[in-house]
């Protein structure tokens, strides 16, 4: 059998290798060109996706547009043999994520054999549309700088260079860093958006493998979990951008998600943005505390030192770790004010505060410790 016949016979038994879910009817994939195989799948708006309905992620997404949105999104996701294009690895599928009138699909663009690259990436670049933004997970990172190491190793040069580009891993973390064990789009999917995978999800981790087994057998049969676990990323992707989207927007936000919605404005340099978004936070208990500093913050930086004493006063209120609140209230006492019996029995408390976490004694405390010390003494001689 010649080398052409045996790429053909591979590319033959990969048709048996649609993957289908519980919430898509998977139409039929085709061989668009020698070695390139493509599948579209679609889920229809508002058919349930995890905790809530699938909403068009692109109805509100002009409110991202600080952070790389563009008026058209392409929800990208590639799998690929390896973590770096540095070491040879290359994406053997591509999955792209495409809103339409009434339905969001996603095409899935899978490489046969590596002969076949060329091809591939021309498949690719025939999916994108005009004028359009990649959102990706990581993409910074990983997805984009390998897909560029494979233009670069066949001599070609990306015709998407320029396109704007979110990546939405920095805002997830930007809202739930320290909120879950960890913010992997596969967390995100089940405490965020409440999707569970089924069993047919093959972990990132064997997904390699499972490629060179397919390119030294011909067997595509365990490729199927690979397209599902790709194509299910790239919904998530999408259901992720409409709910940072409510984020940004303060829809159906608790307190910390108020509090870190105004984060991310104050960080772009939007202040008129971040101070509604502390304010809402007041209404929330667990936003209160957080809110008020971010809030006495702002004011001392316009100069508005009565009310930045009243935010620290009404942020003490809450506080459990309320060290800096009184370091801060006893400095501006000091300072602003000039009112060195206030100033002293905020530092005093501050000790005391101290005091009581003795089993603490770090370094960071007994710095502390020594500075407070130190104010205490400069305040007496003050008065």
């Amino acid at each position: 059998m010649t080398e052409q016949n045996k790429k053909n016979e591979k590319c033959a038994n990969i048709k048996g290798a649609c993957p289908d879910t519980a919430f898509m009817n998977p139409p039929n994939g085709e061989w668009t060109a020698p070695g390139v195989y493509r599948t579209e799948y679609s889920i229809p708006y508002g058919e349930q996706f995890g905790f809530r309905g699938f909403s068009n992620p692109e109805e509100k997404a002009a409110i991202l547009k600080p952070w790389g949105a563009g008026n058209v999104s392409v929800f990208f996701d590639l799998e690929t043999t390896g973590l770096s294009g540095k070491d040879g690895s290359y994406a053997f599928l591509a999955g792209i994520g495409l809103c339409r009138a009434d339905t969001f699909n996603v095409v899935q663009i899978f490489l046969s054999d590596p002969a076949f690259e060329e091809n591939w990436l021309s498949a690719l670049e025939g999916e994108l549309p005009g004028d359009f933004s990649f959102v990706t997970y990581n993409g910074i990172a990983f997805d984009l700088p390998l897909l560029r190491a494979r233009y670069a190793s066949v001599r070609r040069t990306p015709p998407w260079n320029g396109a704007g580009h979110m990546d939405l891993l920095l805002l997830a973390r930007h809202f739930y860093k320290n909120r879950l064990r960890s913010c992997s789009l596969q967390s995100i999917e089940s405490s965020v958006l409440g999707v569970k995978r089924d069993e047919c999800d093959i972990p990132g981790s064997e997904i390699p493998r499972i490629y060179s087994d397919y390119l030294q057998t011909g067997n595509a049969e365990p490729l199927s979990g690979v397209f599902y676990h790709n194509k299910l990323d790239i919904i998530s992707l999408a259901a992720l951008q409409s709910k940072i989207c409510g984020l940004v927007s303060m829809e159906d936000c608790d307190g910390e998600d108020l509090v870190r919605c105004g984060d991310l404005w104050y960080i772009m340099g939007r202040t008129e943005a971040a101070e509604p978004a502390w304010r809402a936070a007041l209404e929330h208990k667990d936003g209160i505390c957080q809110a008020h500093l971010r809030l006495a913050d702002t004011s001392r930086r316009g100069g508005d030192f009565e009310s930045a004493r009243d935010h620290l006063e009404q942020a003490l209120e809450h506080d459990k770790h309320p060290f800096e609140t009184l370091e801060s209230l006893a400095r501006m006492e000091e300072h602003n004010f000039q009112n060195y019996g206030a100033a002293l029995r905020y530092a005093e408390r501050a000790l005391a505060w101290l005091d009581s976490r003795r089993s603490l004694r770090d370094h960071e405390w007994s710095r502390q410790k020594r500075d407070t010390e130190l104010r205490i003494e400069r305040i007496k001689k003050k008065m």
